[in-house]
């Protein structure tokens, strides 16, 4: 079947079967304001001009030709948008479409939404019976409803899941909303001391009024304590050089594994890693071997805190 330059549609067998235009234009705003679409989203999807998509739906139709095209860009046949087929009692965005590989498809989907059958399943406003169905290749077409929720969900396009054509995703396009998620949390984190990278290390307070120190270091954190150490010696080279900053965090859970600072009670302070608390006592290793690993009583412990980050030395700046 195709169409002629006229308006009509020939069968296989060459009958001329005559068009309605004003059918075409019912069935055309039909199937567009089911999907939400305007007239200048349906010519951009379709690939066609605003103007034939306005000739269409006044009945004016001098673009007969652009028919297939805007029909995949609806998910509607050619046949349902002209009227030239039996009626199924189908709406156009009810209808169910389906080619070689459906089941393909629909598992790429499945991996899209991490194996989680029931998300795909509620996404798509079905059960996972037939979803299941899908997947087993028992159920060969997709209805445009479930397709187009799927493309919602998990941005693949309608299209292609229920036709195998044009691209797996759909893309963004020049008049989408611009939208960036915004990098939050960055602050200037007060330097409040230093600490000495050695088994032998110390702790130098800076006196300075709560909130401020020696300059800040500016870098993410949702720590609303967080502090600043500037760090010298080798103890934890290669990880933290010599004039680098550690960022501490005090409120952040400690599990084995996590680089901390530690203030012992008998003045000592250092950036270790935790290995494991046992009996009382935690075991601490530096990643320098050549500093071998510490253990301390719980009670010989004044603070342990959690190592966010480590920041270069132009981090810093100035108060």
């Amino acid at each position: 079947m195709y169409l002629d330059v006229n308006t009509n549609v020939v069968d296989d067998s060459g009958t001329l079967q005559y068009m309605s235009n004003i059918g075409i234009g019912k069935r055309l705003i039909e199937a567009r304001e089911k999907r939400g679409w305007s007239q200048d989203e349906l010519a951009d999807k379709a690939g066609v001009s605003q103007g034939t998509i306005g000739h269409l739906e006044s009945g004016r139709n001098k673009s007969s030709t652009k028919l297939p095209q805007i029909a995949a860009a609806l998910g509607v046949t050619v046949e349902w948008l002209t009227g030239s087929a039996k009626e199924s009692g189908k709406s156009a965005a009810n209808q169910s479409f389906g080619a070689p590989g459906l089941a393909d498809r629909i598992k790429s989907v499945l991996e899209t939404a991490g194996g989680n059958i029931s998300a795909v399943a509620a996404a798509a406003g079905t059960t996972e019976e037939v979803v299941a169905g899908w997947l087993a290749g028992k159920t060969a077409t997709i209805g445009v409803d479930e397709a187009v929720a799927l493309q919602e969900k998990y941005s693949i396009n309608s299209v292609w899941l229920m036709l195998g054509k044009g691209q797996r995703t759909t893309a963004v396009r020049y008049n989408d909303e611009w939208n960036p998620i915004p990098v939050t949390g960055w602050r200037g984190i007060p330097v409040v001391g230093m600490a000495q990278l050695g088994d032998g290390g110390f702790w130098a307070d800076v006196e300075y009024p709560v909130g401020h120190g020696d300059g800040f270091v500016d870098v993410p954190t949702k720590d609303k304590d967080a502090y600043a150490l500037r760090c010298k010696g080798d103890s934890m080279r290669p990880r933290i050089k010599d004039g680098e900053f550690v960022v501490i965090e005090p409120n952040h859970e400690i599990e084995p594994g996590d680089e901390v600072l530690v203030k012992s009670k008998d003045g000592r302070v250092m950036v270790k890693e935790f290995l494991y608390k046992r009996a009382g006592r935690c075991h601490l290793a530096s990643v320098n071997e050549t500093h071998g690993s510490l253990a301390f009583a719980d009670d010989e412990i004044e603070k342990m805190h959690y190592v966010g980050w480590i920041a270069k030395p132009s981090a810093w700046r100035p108060d």
